[in-house]
């Protein structure tokens, strides 16, 4: 009777957990809910019947339908994207971006990241103008939120998009950083900041900043976990003249130091994160990685060995959720990053077929 008991209430329990959250093992680690995930990234009219029989006969566990209506019609996709993944035998997740919003950063441009510090971004772009005084050139179109105003702003819209939708097993929130190419090096992967200079159009808010946001998306949708998405800084091989940040010394300088005072906040409040780790889209297939895709392991470790040369705290392999290239890639390339992404110890993945977009260009925008 009294093993029944025990039995009984720790059913009880497990019943009353929140869907999808870790809880700790008896031997004091992490475990996590979300372990062996194998997503794919759709956008909602790419989600058919056939699309998920398919994804289903690859061994796929997971479809993450990508949200951002800005029209009734689009959310009435997404609703019925959602509806149809629930029918099937797979898992329902939803995936938004944040910082890259081109609604907002046509509404208000001076919320925009600025590209004020390093000009080796130039280099891309030879014929943007130079900024008069009363001027600064903003990255379009990134609207990051560690600023007061694009905080609150970002914050409502996120709400609006998963205002109605169907329950999921957890949410991925994308791009919580500052812009790509934050101090003007021109390296995509260089995004610590929103404004590298004196030409402020928003008030800076504290490195918790992305906590604090994830917290406020859960508050909205308690019963669903809210999982962050995260990108990794440049490397010491960037810095070289011909590398992707032109002979400026971001790696060590202030890249990776803001990089794990943002990270760390997350870490301590969040069981679970993803690494977005499109290693073509990120122009990371070098020979330096090795195999092929071999730069996701690097990034994954990453997350153990950095923090701690910067002041935080390793976050181990089994907490991460690794997000794939699936787009302009081929079968072979997708599992050669699958391959490399389970044995760099990490928890799950997520085959993006839907371009997760990453670009940015520059926009001169009145200052004052």
């Amino acid at each position: 009777m009294l093993l029944n008991s025990r039995l009984a209430f720790a059913i009880l329990i497990l019943s009353i957990l929140p869907p999808a959250v870790a809880v700790r093992a008896e031997e004091g680690k992490t475990v996590n809910a979300h372990h062996n995930l194998r997503g794919a990234l759709l956008a909602a009219d790419e989600i058919t019947d056939a699309r998920i029989q398919q994804l289903t006969a690859k061994g796929t566990t997971a479809v993450v339908v990508v949200l951002g209506s800005d029209s009734k019609q689009s959310d009435q996709r997404e609703q019925a994207a959602a509806a149809r993944v629930l029918q099937s035998n797979l898992d329902l997740y939803y995936w938004i971006e944040v910082a890259r919003s081109p609604e907002l950063a046509d509404a208000r441009p001076k919320w925009m990241a600025s590209l004020q510090g390093h000009s080796q971004w130039r280099r891309f772009f030879p014929d943007v103008p130079v900024p008069g005084d009363d001027e600064v050139v903003k990255t379009y179109p990134w609207v990051s939120i560690i600023s007061k105003e694009t905080y609150e702003a970002q914050l409502k819209r996120v709400r609006q998009v998963l205002a109605d939708k169907p329950a999921s097993k957890g949410v991925f929130l994308n791009d919580l950083q500052g812009a790509p190419s934050a101090c003007g090096c021109g390296n995509t992967l260089c995004r610590w900041t929103s404004d590298y200079g004196k030409k402020r159009t928003t008030t800076p808010l504290s490195d918790d900043a992305a906590a604090r946001f994830v917290k406020a998306v859960q508050d909205s949708v308690p019963d669903c976990p809210v999982i962050p998405v995260w990108t990794t800084e440049c490397e010491e091989h960037d810095g070289v003249q011909d590398g992707l940040c032109a002979g400026v010394g971001c790696f060590k300088g202030i890249c990776w130091k803001a990089y794990t005072a943002q990270l760390m906040p997350l870490s301590r409040s969040c069981p679970q994160l993803a690494v977005l780790v499109p290693y073509r889209e990120f122009q990371r297939d070098l020979p330096v990685y090795g195999e092929t895709a071999g730069w996701i392991h690097h990034a994954v470790t990453s997350f153990q060995s950095m923090p701690r040369h910067h002041g935080g705290n390793a976050i181990e392999a089994s907490r991460l959720i690794t997000v794939l290239q699936g787009w302009d890639v081929d079968e072979t390339e997708i599992a050669a990053q699958i391959r490399v992404a389970t044995s760099s110890g990490a928890a799950g993945y997520i085959v993006a077929y839907s371009k997760i977009e990453q670009k940015w260009e520059p926009r001169v925008v009145k200052w004052r």
